[in-house]
């Protein structure tokens, strides 16, 4: 067994190593934020009570709505042929959820109290809701992700009855998910007064659940496109491109909302203004919206690996700076106080962000995520040096 072990160890990628060091320097600075208290290890005050944590939360769960997307498609919309990303996507899901709550834990003032959400839960709060799902959601996402880890265990008896409830439970998360995606905008209807106006707006709530959508199936595609290289496993060209075919015009429909409501409001003006907001606003709007739309009408990029993987990167980053506009960026100054973040509260995201990379690379290593995608040998993708490799073996699927 140790010996097993000791040649595990010495087989692992390098970076996996370079990924633990990270995690192991954030953890330990995450413990003593838990001992010192917040306000010698962050730069919040009484201004400014949420700072780089939250963007990254709310960033994080609209990347991570790539679970419910695909859920929803292939579970309530019956897209049987996008079936086999389900397990990776899951998996992604799963661990993006996992590090919002983590961070969320370092966010809380009292830490060591996070059970009175749930003991004493205050039902006129926004973020009860927000909490009450997004814990329940992970949950669900463990449930539908139980087949991967027990596949090759002792307890794969239990895997009939696991895929018996899957759909009903399945629909369950995709409900919760849509709820606690909107509800995130909800939170900040009500910053009115220090919202810059490009993003305030009523319609915040559809914005978050609209950009969650697009932003979710652009991770389902970057994964696909990064499994490829690192594991030697993908989805077919022709599922990524099928799911590649949904974001123009989910793009489309959040930039008719978006300008809508500015015309609306009688607020175009905000849009040839000048200063960091309207940069900010265009570039995120640009980058993340009409860039990867004009790149996503075309069928040779949704065919294209390389092509698509860089279109979903602008979308991603897209909804990420979005994000930090809403809670941060767009944020006016209080008194004349910016806020800064401490290089503790970036050195714990560094660690969060190292231990899902980890935690995803061995789970990937030791369990079936990918046992229903193709598998490409080595040698077609030297010899064709391009994105749509020949399909060389196409394994058997398995009950996600």
């Amino acid at each position: 067994m140790l010996q097993k072990l000791l040649h595990e160890m010495r087989t692992l990628p390098k970076f996996i190593y370079v990924l633990a060091a990270i995690t192991v320097f954030g953890l330990g600075v995450g413990i003593y934020r838990f001992y010192a208290g917040l306000g010698v290890t962050t730069n919040l005050s009484k201004d400014f009570p949420w700072g780089i944590w939250i963007s990254f939360d709310l960033s994080t769960v609209a990347l991570s709505g790539g679970a419910f997307t695909l859920a929803a498609l292939v579970y309530v919309l019956h897209f049987e042929d996008l079936h086999v990303a389900t397990r990776p996507t899951v998996l992604a899901g799963l661990l993006g959820y996992g590090s919002v709550l983590v961070i969320l834990l370092f966010d809380l003032g009292r830490w060591d109290r996070f059970y009175n959400v749930f003991l004493h839960p205050n039902v006129s709060s926004a973020l009860l809701e927000v909490s009450w799902c997004i814990a329940a959601y992970s949950l669900i996402l463990l449930y539908e992700l139980s087949p991967v880890l027990l596949e090759n265990s002792r307890w794969k008896w239990l895997l009939p009855t696991i895929k018996k409830y899957t759909v009903p439970i399945v629909i369950v998360g995709v409900t919760l998910s849509t709820m606690h995606q909107s509800s995130l905008g909800t939170m900040f209807v009500i910053m009115s007064p220090r919202l810059h106006q490009l993003w305030h707006s009523m319609l915040l709530p559809v914005f978050f659940l609209v950009s969650s959508l697009a932003s979710g199936i652009s991770l389902v595609i970057a994964g696909a496109s990064i499994s490829y290289w690192l594991f030697g496993r993908s989805l077919k060209t022709k599922t990524i491109a099928k799911l590649a075919w949904f974001l123009p015009w989910i793009l489309g429909f959040y930039l008719v909302l978006k300008f809508g409501e500015l015309l609306i409001a009688g607020e175009l003006n905000l849009l040839f203004e000048g200063g960091i907001y309207t940069f900010l606003f265009w570039t995120e709007i640009i980058v993340g919206a009409v860039i990867p739309i004009i790149l996503f009408a075309f069928k040779q990029v949704r065919y294209s690996r390389t092509a698509a993987l860089f279109g979903t990167f602008l979308i991603m980053g897209g909804a990420v700076l979005n994000r930090f506009d809403v809670t941060w960026f767009g944020m006016k100054p209080v008194s004349g106080q910016f806020y800064t973040p401490h290089w503790m509260e970036i050195a714990i995201i560094l660690g969060v962000l190292a231990g899902v990379v980890m935690v995803y690379s061995l789970i990937a290593r030791y369990f079936p995520v990918y046992e229903e995608t193709i598998a490409y040998t080595e040698r077609a993708a030297e010899a064709k040096h391009l994105d749509d490799q020949p399909i060389v073996q196409e394994r058997g699927t398995h009950p996600a």
